[in-house]
């Protein structure tokens, strides 16, 4: 085909091309999922205000939900004599987005408490790029997204799909029509703990908490979470802030390694910070478990937190 007509076609290929793009982001600049992604930037802009509002020193504790379910401020911070601010809010939001966004409130002389749940040390790069901080990200917080390289904003626009455009129909119809989802219903102290997930809560999850499997507890020698993590310590460590690595709470029954606890507690000292191991290294009966094998009843989550509490002075020493 002569090349007078090629070029025709060509520009019409790539009009088609643009016009699909242009839509791409015209629909989801405006589809969005307010029951999920909007709860938890809700979550955590609540947190940061109330942390940008505490003086210094001060406590935060950083885990993902089994910060919030299975800590309380209340007793860590009467035993530290601290004000505390809870940051935690799930795993499904990239490790490296939700420490980045700390650090700028962390200040000489604090101390963060780190139980991370076992998984999270195993993220790889594609996990933490492909969670729920993308649409955060594009939705919640362009001022972030604009500030981080091209690829980076590339991948946070290029992550949503039709089960995204799916889900957030969904969800902005039932908002619309005045529907809030469960994880909404917890309650929350001005601090970020979860409240109101007593024994009479928890009764609806009992069965599935009897034939749930806990996930492994295996700490890898490497890892890219590692990598953020170790990065997000030395930048604390600089900062003047202590961190303590701790575990999260998980049921009696999983058996925790001797050389995973060692490894963890190395890990820490490695990057200038300590590490805390309750004697029952945080393991508590299955009655004492809310909705998932990492959450506690509010009654367990106060006594773990008060043996927190009691353990953190010494090791601080």
């Amino acid at each position: 085909m002569p090349l007078h007509r090629r070029i025709p076609k060509l520009l019409s290929l790539l009009a088609l091309l643009a016009g699909s793009v242009l839509l791409y982001l015209a629909v989801f600049s405006v589809v969005q999922r307010p029951l999920t992604v909007g709860e938890v930037a809700r979550q955590l802009d609540t947190r940061l205000q109330f942390a940008q509002q505490l003086r210094s020193p001060k406590l935060v504790i950083f885990a993902g939900s089994n910060g919030r379910y299975s800590h309380a401020c209340m007793p860590l911070a009467q035993a530290l004599a601290l004000p505390c601010v809870n940051a935690s809010i799930g795993v499904g939001i990239g490790l490296d987005f939700q420490l980045d966004a700390w650090l700028e409130q962390l200040h000489a002389g604090d101390l963060v408490y780190m139980p991370l749940e076992y998984g999270q040390h195993r993220s790889t790069r594609a996990d933490m790029q492909a969670g729920l901080q993308n649409a955060l990200l594009v939705h919640h917080w362009p001022g972030r997204l604009w500030a981080l390289p091209p690829e980076r904003i590339v991948r946070a626009w290029a992550s949503f799909d039709v089960s995204f455009l799916i889900q957030g129909l969904a969800e902005m119809g039932l908002q619309a029509a005045g529907v809030s989802r469960r994880g909404g219903s917890i309650a929350h102290t001005p601090q970020g703990d979860a409240r109101g997930h007593d024994r009479a809560a928890a009764l609806p999850y009992a069965a599935f908490l009897r034939s749930a499997r806990a996930e492994p507890t295996t700490i890898p020698a490497q890892s890219h979470a590692l990598e953020v993590l170790g990065r997000f310590l030395d930048a604390a460590h600089a900062r003047g802030v202590r961190v303590v690595g701790g575990m999260p709470t998980v049921p009696d029954t999983v058996p925790v390694a001797a050389a995973d606890v060692d490894a963890l507690r190395r890990f820490y000292a490695r990057h200038g910070h300590g590490f805390l191991a309750l004697p029952n290294l945080s393991r508590h009966p299955l009655g004492c478990f809310y909705d998932t094998l990492y959450h506690l009843v509010q009654e367990c989550q106060q006594a773990h937190s008060a043996a927190v509490g009691q353990a953190l002075p010494a090791l601080l020493r």
